[in-house]
């Protein structure tokens, strides 16, 4: 009897979302705001990681990684756009964000998540 082969969605790996978030989740609760938001970009930096094995280059800024991903892995800029500019704005701006911030820059998060994977993300509050 043969063996049946995997289906290629069955063999692709994939970013363990709830373990990432709790990340965030325990980084919000010891008042690390900032830190939890830029762990969210490293989640999304993990996932396009995976799914199109195009890492993000040591020399590229995070505007220009989110060019390449619009430009070569065919992302929509009306999604990944704002939430890289929420994401430079905290991190770059100098001001510590408040929860209803870290929230909205989740939900773009989620919008760009469902984009990709075409999976929702796992509700998340702080």
């Amino acid at each position: 009897m043969a063996k049946k082969k995997k289906s290629k969605k069955e063999q692709e790996p994939e970013v363990d979302i709830k373990q990432k978030f709790e990340n965030v989740k325990i980084l919000t609760e010891s008042n690390r705001a900032k830190e939890a938001i830029a762990y969210v970009y490293l989640i999304y930096n993990d996932v396009i990681t995976l799914k199109f094995k195009k890492p993000r280059l040591a020399y590229q800024t995070i505007r220009e990684y989110a060019i390449t991903c619009v430009n070569d892995l065919g992302q929509k800029p009306e999604t990944i756009y704002p939430f890289i500019k929420k994401i430079e704005d905290i991190i770059y701006g100098g001001v510590e964000p408040t929860t209803k911030e870290l929230n909205f820059t989740v939900q773009l998060f989620s919008n760009l998540y469902n984009d990709i994977t075409g999976k929702t993300l796992p509700t998340v509050s702080f």
